[in-house]
């Protein structure tokens, strides 16, 4: 059995996602290695005074009559992340909508576009992928790539730090990602979201 690292429900070894908040499991295969007896001891994480599974749109909510939402994924600054079905394709997509508080901001609204026109220009096994924007009941959203897989920031909470051999080769990756968009103008930033799984996660994208 393991227990999931989001809301602590607990799943049977063989699944990928928590039956409970629809977090995904980490991999069996996950690198662990010695704790850093000179590093200070992690954090315990605060309790959120909202759980993570209550966002604003219920798993089992269709939006736009093609999205069925699964789970929320994190919710921050720049709003809520979800995974869902794209039910026209069949396969599985992350959204991510604007904060409400930005839903009739109209810089926002215009970086929130200018942010998928740039990161549409790059293609590359090491970005996540963008898709499309959209808009539900005047909350605009996106569609991305979903990636599976545990977020850097959370590995090192766990573990302490990589092996020196994933370290590096990690960092190639996000560095051939960061080139890729170079390549093509822009100027990203990468955030601690870094889903651990051989790609860079879908950066702040900026004309350079």
């Amino acid at each position: 059995m393991v227990t999931c690292s989001g809301c602590g429900a607990v799943s049977s070894e063989n699944v990928r996602f928590c039956s409970s908040c629809g977090r995904a499991i980490a991999s069996l295969d996950t690198p662990t290695l010695e704790p850093d007896r000179n590093a200070a001891a992690p954090t315990p994480a605060r309790p959120s005074s909202r759980p993570l599974g209550s966002g604003g749109f219920s798993p089992g909510t269709v939006l736009a009559e093609r999205y069925r939402i699964v789970a929320l994924l994190g919710r921050g600054g720049m709003g809520e992340v979800y995974r869902a079905e794209d039910l026209k394709l069949g396969n599985v997509v992350a959204l991510k909508f604007l904060p409400a508080s930005l839903q009739k901001d109209a810089a926002a609204l215009a970086a929130f576009h200018a942010e998928v026109r740039n990161a549409r220009q790059v293609s590359h096994p090491n970005v996540c992928r963008v898709y499309d924007i959209g808009e539900v009941n005047g909350r605009h959203f996106l569609t991305m790539e979903y990636i599976d897989g545990e977020d850097l920031a959370s590995l090192l909470r766990r573990i302490g730090r990589l092996p020196g051999d994933k370290a590096l080769e990690t960092a190639h990756q996000i560095c051939a990602g960061l080139a890729a968009a170079h390549d093509c103008g822009l100027r990203p930033s990468v955030p601690a979201s870094s889903p651990f799984n051989n790609t860079v996660p879908f950066p702040t994208l900026q004309n350079t």
